[in-house]
């Protein structure tokens, strides 16, 4: 991520940084659990930057990952379905606090 015109934006090198120590950081950060599945705050990202992302974690981690709305003027966030939860969890608990553990649910 970084900035354009103060705003931020994702860089298209991302896929080079997003490693899962990064992941999982940035779950911990702004991601919380949702339903079965999980979500990633990312309201400030246009949907195309968003769309990018879903396909280069489906890509890189085999993740099902959609955009959804975050609500009326409030952007879009990442949302990982259910099916995907138990990869998702194998990807990011080996990094994420024991504090914050709670975040993945039963996974």
């Amino acid at each position: 991520m970084f900035y354009v015109n103060n705003k931020k934006a994702v860089s298209l090198n991302i896929k080079d940084y997003l490693l899962p120590l990064a992941l999982a950081i940035w779950f911990m950060d702004v991601g919380s659990k949702l339903g079965k599945g999980a979500k990633i705050a990312t309201n400030c990202f246009t949907k195309d930057e968003l769309n990018f992302l879903c396909e280069l974690l489906e890509s890189k981690y085999d993740l099902d990952v959609n955009v959804h709305i975050a609500g009326k003027n409030k952007g879009y966030n990442l949302h990982i379905t259910s099916t995907r939860m138990i990869k998702f969890s194998i990807i990011v608990k080996p990094y994420i606090l024991p504090s914050l553990q709670y975040k993945l649910g039963k996974y």
